[in-house]
């Protein structure tokens, strides 16, 4: 599994939420990401928001993705490196991962869940409020 792996360059513009670059060989690598997103209409909170727990979401298991069907491959190293010429990205996120080497095991994991809270039917059609009094209903 021992190989060089040389890039000539890299561009990259974004790496954010448990991405990862790497370069080289590698036994395992693992990218977690959970995030709880609270976007309200009146911006109004409590302080209990961002606990994972009430959610069993965050909590069952996730599923492995089964082996196909049985594929013939033939490999062929014609020396010791790896080489890439250029790589450009815009971006990786979210237990994403840019690899260039040898790998045994990668586990990638995201899991997002987005509330999007309205006081009105209509959030286009609601009036602009920009500050709610602590204590007071954003209605009175």
């Amino acid at each position: 599994m021992a190989r060089m792996s040389i890039v000539d360059w890299i561009y990259l513009n974004d790496v954010s939420s448990a991405a990862a670059i790497h370069i080289g060989d590698n036994i395992r690598t693992t990218l977690v990401s959970q995030a709880l997103a609270v976007q309200r209409e009146v911006p109004y909170y409590s302080g209990k928001e961002g606990n994972l727990e009430p959610f069993p979401f965050f909590r069952r298991p996730i599923p492995l993705p089964q082996p196909g069907e049985p594929v013939t491959m033939c490999v062929n190293n014609w020396g010791s490196c790896i080489r890439v010429g250029g790589i450009r990205i815009l971006g990786i996120s979210s237990s994403a991962a840019l690899h260039v080497g040898s790998n045994r095991c990668i586990e990638g994991v995201s899991r997002i869940k987005h509330f999007r809270q309205f006081v009105s039917p209509d959030p286009e059609k609601a009036p602009k409020l920009t500050m709610v009094e602590f204590g007071k209903s954003p209605n009175s």
